[in-house]
């Protein structure tokens, strides 16, 4: 029996110490843990402790059950224990199941956060976008495999680094420090766009980062969370987008600079149209020239009608760069007849008509008009004179040419309209409207117009004698007397046949009847030669009119038809005024 004996004494001696082992370890490990027990289970938690004592005192007394002298004492507090463990047990039934429960949900909970948590690392470490932990000294605590596949680094390769460390840019390290340091100071997350510069690309990266500052519940200390977008493609398509933008601007303003040149060439050529002189052909063109070509000067030159030199007609700008009189030759235009850029120092054929020291760029254009050269069109530009501006300028040298041209043709078409194509003095139809012109202009002025009406004396007769021909000569003999005879602003015209009219404003009537009266012996004496041969004299009728207020031209000329007309049947080779019979 010995060793059953002793065997049952070290059983009860291990169960013994392993009961008051029990709530050693569970101090431990509430201490340990800093875990807290929740208030509803403290009784059922020191009743469950006194039970899980007094089974190990059951046990430390069972040691001793072979002495009689505890024998007593170790039956009667079996007994009390054996109670005090039956009550305990009740009491503590529905509060074990409440445990239970709550350790089963503790273990649901806490499989929950690990999955939890585990989805939260999964979703970290395999998200398209580069995640991060740092410390408050902005060394690397955790980063995701985003960051680890761009740098081409291991998962702890970056650990306990600052960005100094492993960024190979010292500026750019030292921007996300900075950036660092201001969200640890103000505590407040921070929103910006990173410039990420990586050793294997050779274009940056940028990244919209989100930094926010949070605290370890672990340690208490300050964290800074980051989590970065890569917006490359946003950039660049934005940068794409922004260059587009510009360069339809561009495009847009360079439209409406050619639109603007279109408007100023299309009211050049209008205002072309409407002039009446050459010099009203130049002046035009520099006013164009210097809307077309604001930054720059230039001058029109013409040769002159002795074809001995040219000369600037019109000048626009603000310098003038060539001289005013110059010979055909000193302009390289002029002598090869088509355009001629130069630029200082030593590009292009330099025009000696330039003044000394020559800067800048210098373009001369020749301008053709009725088929030969009539002068250029210089232009000056401090700096270079682009090929769209020589385009420009030669459209506009065409245009002048094809204007001097159509004036002309108008100048000509206007004189044989106007005049008489035998004498070259002005015709019946000019007569009238001028006439109308000159009658309203005295009234305005309260001075009087006067009219002579002259006719040649039996021309009829000397046309029959000499022929058509020879009487045209006649005709034009008197035209040239008539004109000779008269004052510049003084009208002479042809009426028709043998018939004269001249117009003659603000003259006295004493003062007319003497220029008549003149003016008919002068027709008397005037000699008249066909070639060699001598031609008999002729004379002429004359009948004089001056205006009165509210008279109308037909009545005016009427009056001076009339007075002729007398003089013709009062003998002829006379002067006859006007009478009015009616006042």
């Amino acid at each position: 029996m010995e060793p059953i004996y002793w065997n049952c004494i070290i059983a009860h001696g291990i169960t013994a110490f392993s009961y008051f082992g029990i709530p050693i370890v569970i101090g431990v490990f509430l201490a340990k843990t800093k875990a807290t027990i929740p208030s509803k289970f403290w009784l059922a938690f020191f009743l469950l402790g006194g039970f899980i004592l007094f089974c190990g005192f059951h046990h430390l007394l069972a040691i001793f059950e072979p002495h009689v002298a505890v024998s007593l004492l170790h039956l009667g507090v079996l007994d009390v224990m054996a109670f005090l463990s039956l009550s305990v047990l009740l009491y503590l039934m529905p509060t074990i199941y409440q445990i239970v429960e709550a350790i089963a949900r503790y273990q649901e909970d806490t499989c929950e956060l690990q999955r939890s948590q585990q989805i939260q690392r999964l979703f970290l470490d395999q998200g398209p976008f580069a995640a991060y932990i740092k410390d408050e000294e902005s060394r690397m605590l955790y980063y995701n495999q985003e960051l680890q596949s761009r740098f081409s680094v291991d998962p702890q390769e970056w650990l306990g680094k600052t960005n100094s460390e492993f960024l190979p840019d010292p500026q750019e390290a030292q921007r996300v420090m900075e950036n660092d340091q201001v969200v640890l100071k103000t505590l407040r997350p921070l929103k910006l766009i990173e410039e990420v510069k990586i050793a294997s690309n050779a274009q940056p990266c940028y990244w919209l980062s989100f930094k926010f500052p949070f605290s370890d519940y672990a340690t208490g200390a300050c964290r800074i969370g980051g989590i970065s977008i890569d917006i490359t493609e946003s950039i660049e398509a934005q940068r794409s987008l922004t260059d587009l933008n510009r360069q339809l601007e561009e495009k847009t303003l360079k439209l409406d600079a050619k639109k603007q040149e279109l408007i100023y060439l299309s009211d050049m050529a209008d205002m072309l149209y409407c002039c009446e002189s050459e010099d009203e052909v130049y002046k035009v063109v520099a006013l164009t020239c210097s809307k077309l070509f604001p930054n720059m000067s230039g001058c029109i030159y013409i040769i002159a009608n002795s074809k001995n030199y040219v000369q600037m007609n019109s000048f626009w700008g603000d310098e003038r760069t060539s001289k005013e009189i110059f010979s055909q030759s000193d302009c390289w235009a002029l002598r090869r007849g088509k355009l001629n850029l130069s630029s200082s120092p030593n590009s292009g054929l330099i025009c000696n008509h330039l003044i000394h020291p020559v800067s800048g760029a210098h373009l001369c254009v020749p301008l053709f008009g009725q088929g030969e050269v009539v002068g250029i069109l210089h232009i000056y530009a401090l700096e270079e004179i682009s090929l769209e501006d020589q385009q420009i300028t030669e459209i506009i040298a065409r245009t002048l040419g094809i204007a001097l041209n159509n004036l002309s043709i108008k100048q000509r078409l206007t004189y044989d309209n106007l005049r008489d194509g035998m004498t070259q003095l002005f015709n019946q139809n000019y007569l009238q409207t001028i006439t109308e012109q000159r009658l309203a202009e005295a009234e305005r002025l309260r001075q009087s117009l006067s009219v002579i009406f002259l006719d040649i004396d039996n021309f009829k007769s000397y046309n029959s004698r000499y022929g058509h021909l020879t009487a045209n000569i006649v005709l034009q003999g008197l035209a040239k007397l008539l004109l000779k005879s008269i004052r510049s602003f003084d009208i002479a015209c042809r009426w028709g046949g043998e018939e004269f009219v001249i117009v003659m404003p603000n003259m006295t009537l004493e003062t007319l009847r003497k220029r008549v009266e003149q003016l008919r012996i002068d027709v008397e004496q005037m000699q008249l030669k066909d070639g060699d041969q001598i031609l008999e004299s002729i004379t002429a009728s004359f009948g004089i009119a001056v205006s009165e207020p509210g008279i109308t031209v037909k009545d005016f000329l009427n009056r001076a038809n009339q007075a002729m007309l007398e003089a013709k049947r009062t003998g002829k080779n006379r002067v006859m005024e006007y009478v009015n019979t009616y006042n």
